[in-house]
């Protein structure tokens, strides 16, 4: 290929890669913000309601057919999708700013997996989150009508009901059950998925000769 003509596009991949970025999570933060307005049970006859209906309900539709998950009640599939477009947005800003370098298009697969442990990464750290919130409401015992509660409740208990039997609730209605769950997560974060990020990056590192910088 002419050199010039190279350097043209690897220019432009630099280039696009956050605008792609950019334009992603503008449509993620659309999803967000047509699921949370469902809660509300708006008129969806509106001017606004509209527009968001047509440009989030094929997709979120097409996702329940093709991830119909769901547990406690609650329907994951617009979660599976905003993980899914969040792990695109970020691997294609990765994959285009290294090939933009110069990278070996081989290396696009360990850049792929840090992506997707990247993104576990953060998921699992939500959900700690959530089970902490959790043992804290079984301290507390808030009413089970209030929205953040009934919230917390449909996201951790699909993940505590298998612990349940072997876990019951400690002295004061502690959730035994939550702090369990907490420290398996939080084990599995810094030994388990530490050590497969350190892994896939020596893979990266293994015998490349261009240095581009690593993900976070």
């Amino acid at each position: 290929m002419n050199p010039a003509a190279s350097a043209t596009n690897s220019s432009l991949l630099i280039t696009l890669a956050p605008l792609v970025w950019g334009l992603i999570n503008i449509y993620i933060w659309i999803i967000l913000i047509r699921v949370l307005i469902s809660w509300f049970n708006p008129n969806n006859h509106t001017p606004f309601m509209t527009f968001l209906r047509q440009l989030v309900d094929p997709v979120l539709k097409y996702t329940r057919k093709a991830f119909p998950l769901t547990l406690g009640g609650m329907d994951f599939s617009p979660l599976i999708l905003l993980l899914g477009l969040n792990l695109l947005a970020n691997f294609l800003q990765q994959a285009m700013l290294h090939l933009g370098n110069g990278l070996d298009p081989v290396k696009l697969i360990p850049i792929f997996i840090l992506c997707l442990l990247n993104m576990v990464d953060s998921l699992s750290w939500l959900i700690c989150l959530m089970m902490v919130a959790r043992v804290i409401i079984s301290l507390i015992d808030p009413s089970p009508y209030n929205p953040i509660v009934m919230l917390v409740y449909g996201l951790t208990e699909p993940l505590l009901t298998p612990l349940r039997n072997t876990f019951p609730r400690g002295p004061g209605g502690l959730d035994i059950s939550a702090v369990v769950a907490t420290v398996i997560i939080f084990i599995f974060n810094h030994f388990i998925l530490l050590q497969l990020k350190m892994i896939t990056t020596t893979w990266y590192y293994g015998n490349s000769i261009i240095r581009t910088p690593p993900l976070t």
